[in-house]
């Protein structure tokens, strides 16, 4: 590990704070997360991190994920989030909900340590200009939220795919580039059914809105997506 964490490496330190995750469980599950990050993200995006659980040490410009026991009402729609807490970001597990949704903690913990990584602030985006009668659309850099319903296997732990920085890019052809990790995707900005885009969409007639985009049927929206909680973080939705 380096002697200080980095923007390209930073320390990422883990705590449960309830007995629905195990210690024990969660320093297992943090050996596939590591895993992923090292082998499967970091060639992707050139950002890598060291993964550990919180042995109760002063960890300083640590990036921070609390599994907790369950949400707020506040937190309804969500299995969890992260927000940008004096520079660095903090995430929130919800294990009960979690549990119900995926039967595990692992795969929302990679999801949320992959959008960590690549914009801890929540405040990036990427342009797709209107074309014909499309209108134009910020794409949030959030970058499993698109093929989060789909899973692979490290180990015996599940973690989620995630898309490659050329699915961010409008000027690829589709079948160009591979445009996720696992190679589901054909096209920049595609979305697999029933995994979903946050989007800030321009309107002709001026003032452009946020808004949730899913894939398939246009408009299924499964759980409650809240405008106001997703301008300050980044999250996973069921």
């Amino acid at each position: 590990m380096p002697k200080r964490p980095t923007r390209a490496n930073p320390l990422i330190v883990i705590k449960s704070m309830t007995k629905l995750a195990p210690e024990e469980e969660v320093r297992d599950i943090i050996k596939a997360l590591q895993h992923q990050v090292t082998h499967d993200f970091e060639p992707a995006w050139g950002t890598g991190a060291t993964i550990k659980y919180d042995d109760g040490q002063t960890y300083t410009d640590a990036y921070r994920i609390n599994i907790r026991r369950t949400g707020t009402r506040d937190d309804d729609g969500y299995l969890g989030y992260h927000f940008s807490d004096a520079g660095y970001p903090i995430a929130s597990i919800f294990a009960e909900e979690d549990m119900k949704d995926d039967k595990t903690i692992s795969t929302t913990l990679s999801h949320e340590i992959l959008e960590m990584l690549v914009d801890p602030a929540c405040n990036l985006y990427a342009h797709r200009p209107a074309a014909g009668s499309r209108s134009g659309r910020g794409y949030f850099y959030e970058v499993c939220d698109a093929v989060q319903c789909v899973k692979y296997e490290i180990g015996r732990h599940q973690v989620c795919d995630f898309v490659y920085p050329e699915w961010f890019e409008h000027v690829w052809p589709a079948g160009s580039r591979k445009f996720d990790h696992l190679g589901k995707l054909n096209e920049p900005f595609e979305v697999l059914e029933g995994c979903y885009a946050d989007v800030y969409e321009g309107r002709h007639a001026g003032v452009g809105r946020f808004r949730t985009i899913w894939g398939g049927k246009e408009g299924d929206r499964r759980g409650r997506h809240r405008l106001n909680h997703r301008l300050t973080s980044g999250g996973h939705k069921p």
